[in-house]
C-alpha cells in the first residue's frame, strides 16, 4: 500500500543547542523530518485536547454564562448601524 502523499513545506526555526545535539546523536539524518513531524503532531494534539477541555469547562461555568449575558446587549448596541 502506497503512503498517502502529503504536501511538504520547509520550516526554519531555532532550537536549543542541547536539543539539536540530542536530535543529531539519536536520530538518523534521513529520519529527522519524520521524527520532528511526529513529535510536533503529538504535542499539537495534546494542546488541542487541553484547549478543548478548557473550553468545555468554561462553557459549564455559570459565571462565564452570566458574564456573556451581560456583554450580549453591549455587543448588539450599534450593530444595526453596520
Amino acid at each position: 500500500m502506497k503512503k498517502r502523499e502529503l504536501k511538504r513545506v520547509n520550516q526554519t526555526f531555532s532550537i536549543p543547542l542541547d536539543v539539536s545535539n540530542d536530535l543529531h546523536s539519536l536520530i538518523k539524518k534521513r529520519e529527522m523530518s519524520q521524527f520532528v513531524s511526529e513529535a510536533i503532531r503529538k504535542e499539537l494534539l495534546y494542546k488541542k485536547n487541553d484547549l478543548k477541555k478548557h473550553y468545555l469547562a468554561a462553557n459549564e461555568d455559570e459565571g462565564q454564562l452570566e458574564e456573556f449575558n451581560n456583554w450580549e446587549g453591549t455587543l448588539e448596541d450599534g450593530s444595526s448601524d453596520w
